[in-house]
C-alpha cells in the first residue's frame, strides 16, 4: 500500500517544493513590479525618429497588444529609407521579465497566420565602442489566395544591469531568455523587422540588419545615458539647460 502511493508523496514533495521556491525567489510577483520598468522606459523619448537616411514615424499599438507583450512602455515605429523607400519596423518595450521573455517572433507569428521558414540563427553585431550585440533571427513567410509576404526579424533582450544585447541559448540554440535573466523587474526586449528582398542571400543583406547596425548605438546612448563619454555627457547637459 506504501510502495503503491510513493508516487504520489513524491508529487506532494515535489509541489510543495516548487512552491517554496516560488515563494522565496518570486516575491516580486505581489510588489508594484512596474515602478523600475516605467522609470526606464521614460529615456525612450531619446531614440530618434530620424538616423541617417532614414526617417521615422510612430505607428498606434493596440491595448491588447501591450498588455500580451507586458510592455510597461514601448517604441513601435516605421523608419523609411529616404532613397530606397524600404521600411523597417523598430519594436522596443520594457516590462517585467516574466512578461517579456514570453511572446518571441517563434511564438507570435505563427499565431498570426505566419510560418518560420529556415532555420532559427543568431546574428552578431559589432559596435563602434567595440561591444558586441547579439540578436536571434528567422525569417517568416505568410501566403493566402492574394499575397505572399516574406519577412525577417531580429530580436534580442537587455537587461539594465548589463546593458548588453543577448540572445540567451541553450547548447541546442534555442532561446533561454527565461532561464537567463529569471525574475528581472525590468528587461528590455527589441526587434527589427523587415520584408525579405529577392536581393537578400545572407541575414547581413537584410535591411534590418542594417539599419541595426546604424541604430544600436543611438539606442544605446538613449537607454543608457551614464554610459556616454564624458564630453558627450557634458554636452548633452549644456543642451538641456540651454534649452530649459
Amino acid at each position: 500500500m506504501i510502495r503503491g502511493q510513493l508516487p504520489l508523496v513524491l508529487a506532494v514533495v515535489l509541489i510543495a517544493s516548487l512552491t517554496l521556491v516560488e515563494g522565496i525567489f518570486m516575491k516580486d510577483r505581489w510588489r508594484d513590479s512596474d515602478v523600475a520598468a516605467a522609470e526606464f522606459g521614460k529615456r525612450f523619448a531619446n531614440v530618434p525618429k530620424q538616423i541617417g537616411p532614414w526617417t521615422g514615424q510612430d505607428m498606434p499599438v493596440d491595448d491588447l497588444v501591450k498588455k500580451t507583450a507586458g510592455a510597461v512602455s514601448y517604441v513601435q515605429r516605421e523608419y523609411v529609407h529616404n532613397t530606397t523607400g524600404r521600411t523597417v519596423v523598430l519594436w522596443l518595450i520594457v516590462g517585467h521579465s516574466r512578461d517579456i521573455v514570453r511572446h518571441t517572433p517563434t511564438i507570435c507569428y505563427p499565431a498570426s497566420g505566419f510560418r518560420q521558414d529556415g532555420a532559427l540563427l543568431r546574428q552578431p553585431f559589432d559596435l563602434p565602442d567595440g561591444s558586441r550585440a547579439e540578436f536571434f533571427t528567422a525569417k517568416f513567410d505568410k501566403e493566402d489566395a492574394y499575397t505572399h509576404h516574406k519577412e525577417r526579424v531580429f530580436w534580442a533582450w537587455n537587461h539594465p544591469d548589463t546593458r548588453k544585447w543577448e540572445a540567451p541559448h541553450t547548447s541546442s540554440g534555442s532561446e533561454n531568455a527565461r532561464m537567463h535573466y529569471g525574475l528581472a523587474r525590468a528587461l528590455y526586449k527589441l526587434y527589427f523587422s523587415s520584408a525579405v528582398m529577392d536581393d537578400e542571400s545572407t541575414t547581413d543583406d537584410s535591411a534590418a540588419a542594417k539599419f541595426a547596425q546604424l541604430m544600436l548605438p543611438e539606442i544605446n546612448a538613449a537607454l543608457f545615458p551614464e554610459e556616454a563619454p564624458a564630453d558627450e555627457a557634458e554636452d548633452a547637459t549644456v543642451a538641456e539647460e540651454t534649452a530649459g
